[in-house]
Order: C-alpha cells, then structure tokens, then sequence
C-alpha cells in the first residue's frame, strides 16, 4: 500500500510541475501552496485546480489569471472556535473559470475578476467590496449576503442571479 501511495504522490508532483510549466504558474510556489495552503503574491496563472478543496487558502494578491477552478470548494475552512476564510483579496482572477465554485464567506475584496466565468457559482456572504467584475458571467450564481460596496458590474451577465438581497434578477 506504502508504494501506490508514493507512486500516487509522485504522479500528483508530476501533474502539477508538467501543468505549471504549460501554464506558466510558478512550480516552485504551486508546490509550497500544495504543502501550505498559502501562496500570496505568487504566480499560478493558468494552473488546473478544477475540483479541488481549497478551504481557507490565502491567495492574497496572487496571479491566477487564466486559472481553472471549476467546481473547485474555496469557501471558509471550519476552524474549532471560528472559520477560516479563503483569502482572494487583490487577486487577479481574469477571465478565470470558477464556474460552480463554492466561495461562500471568500473574501475577494479588490479581486480583479473582469471576464471571469462564475456561472452557478455560491458567492453567499462573499466580500466582493471594490472587486472588478466587468464582463464577468454570473449567470445563476447565489450573491446572497454578499458584500458588493464599490464593485464594478458593468456589462457582467446577471442573469438568474440571487442579488445580495436575496432578489434574483430576470433576463
């Protein structure tokens, strides 16, 4: 069993070095972020974490422009005494597919999501203050709760989208 583990463990390492250098992420930081859970300021454009549990990463400022993060779970990691919010703030996530992702309580206050793909994405109580979702696909994704002050929504795709106010809005 010890070696189908190492071998499983060293095709994951294989995986993510071989789509880092197609993509153009960083392998160095996508390896710290896969041991960590952390990878602020780093580049993982264009990496594939399609379906991925993310909970409570801290991705502040990092560059995921051209990322897959297809039904990936990036909400709040529950914590013994609180929770652990994911950490998008200032990121830049353009034309990103997050489509389906689930990033409840996220914070991803001035996150630059201009042409970004979160159709049936949970956004429920996600801090989108000041972010930019210019062009943006939120077609079907739940905003409920979501703190919206300052964000930028012009020309983004609303349709049956739950608005913050728990109205959906109509195409």
């Amino acid at each position: 069993m010890q070696h189908s583990a190492a071998a499983s463990a060293l095709l994951t390492v294989t995986f993510t070095a071989a789509a880092a250098l197609t993509f153009g992420a960083d392998v160095e930081k996508l390896s710290v972020f896969d041991t960590t859970n952390a990878c602020k300021y780093c580049d993982l454009s264009g990496a594939d974490f399609s379906g991925r549990s993310l909970q409570g990463a801290d991705l502040e400022n990092a560059n995921l422009a051209g990322a897959s993060l297809r039904m990936a779970d990036l909400s709040a990691r529950p914590m013994e005494k609180r929770i652990q919010p994911t950490n998008l703030r200032g990121a830049n996530l353009r034309g990103t597919d997050l489509s389906g992702a689930n990033l409840s309580n996220a914070d991803m206050s001035r996150a630059y999501l201009r042409e970004t793909n979160l159709a049936g994405a949970d956004l429920t109580n996600a801090n989108l203050t000041n972010t930019n979702l210019r062009d943006a696909d939120l077609s079907g994704a739940n905003l409920t709760g979501a703190s919206m002050e300052g964000a930028k929504l012009e020309t983004a795709k609303l349709c049956n989208t739950v608005m913050p106010d728990g109205v959906v809005k109509v195409c």
